[in-house]
């Protein structure tokens, strides 16, 4: 039986890529690549269970930091490195087509449909340099893309392909109802770097900590984020997960130049503090947590500090113009 490989989303357009080659007689592998920035709630696995497909999860290795910092062909309007980002999960796509023994890979992709790297253009540079051109098939349009050596060697009957284009759903959403889809996923907010408002924390942390670790950025995605200074950021939990996230990125960064605040005789929000730790950036961490907590005494607000490897309990003390510090 012939064999292909769907990179899977668990969106609609990855469903109906994988099941337009189940129709032509393929067994399906999905495979589904997290990032650092993934913030779909698509339940990938369940949708794979449903459509009879097997699913294995790979996560980007850590030098995939770097093609954040410096992609080779830019940004979209947020810190979004897409062409990069399908090389890069292309890549990882020809190495698993290549060890399960598939002939092709395919993608759910839509020309025109995104801006940053579905142009007929940013289609064909991924191809080419992610090493699967003439591999790597786009179901939903490739009527309108040259033909594919797994089409030409008439593996895939490009007759049974489409040509949809742009980013309407309403086509796509009534071919699901003709193939036999067993649901419509409603569409999923996608990657954190293509939102603005999240885009400037990725901006400020590459600007102030070039060799950041990969956990950094993964700490972009928790708490409150507030620059004090060019030398100091301080993140706020806003829940019990967020706070235990915080301290577990405390204890990796074992360094002098990190602290952290926990409050002592009240219920509030932990926090930590990155770069120059002195006592002016101590003093405004406490009372950023101050506030966000609803219930206090004013004249008796404690926080345990942890910094350097010691332990000391400091007095809190509301200050009027913590909202006006700059918030990423």
């Amino acid at each position: 039986m012939r064999h292909a490989v769907v990179l899977f989303s668990g969106g609609l357009d990855s469903m109906l890529a994988a099941r337009i080659l189940q129709r032509q007689g393929f067994a399906v592998d999905a495979l589904n690549i997290r990032t650092t920035f993934d913030c779909c709630k698509v339940p990938a696995a369940q949708t794979a269970v449903e459509m009879g497909i097997r699913l294995t999860v790979l996560s980007v290795d850590d030098d995939y930091i770097d093609l954040i910092r410096q992609p080779r062909y830019g940004y979209g309007k947020g810190m979004n490195p897409c062409i990069d980002c399908r090389i890069r999960m292309c890549e990882m796509a020809k190495k698993f087509m290549e060890r399960v023994g598939a002939c092709l890979v395919a993608t759910g992709e839509v020309v025109g449909q995104r801006p940053k790297s579905q142009k007929r253009r940013d289609l064909e540079i991924v191809a080419r340099a992610s090493g699967l051109d003439g591999r790597l098939l786009r179901p939903l349009s490739a009527k309108l893309l040259p033909p594919t050596v797994v089409e030409r060697e008439g593996l895939v009957d490009r007759e049974k392909l489409y040509a949809f284009s742009g980013r309407s759903r309403v086509e796509l959403i009534a071919l699901a109802q003709e193939l036999g889809l067993p649901s419509v996923p409603q569409p999923s907010t996608g990657c954190a770097l293509t939102e603005l408002t999240f885009a400037p924390r990725v901006r400020d942390l590459i600007a102030h900590r070039p060799t950041a670790a990969s956990w950094e950025f993964e700490l972009l995605n928790v708490g409150r984020h507030v620059r004090l200074n060019e030398q100091t950021k301080i993140v706020i939990g806003r829940n019990a997960s967020e706070n235990a996230v915080l301290e577990l990125a405390y204890r990796r960064a074992a360094s002098s130049a990190a602290a952290y605040l926990h409050p002592e005789n009240f219920l509030g929000p932990d926090a930590m503090i990155f770069g120059r730790v002195d006592e002016a950036a101590i003093d405004r961490t406490a009372s950023l947590i101050l506030h966000y907590t609803r219930r206090f005494d004013p004249q008796n607000a404690q926080v345990r500090l942890d910094h350097a490897g010691a332990l000391r309990i400091i007095a809190a003390r509301v200050d009027e113009t913590a909202d006006q510090l700059p918030r990423l």
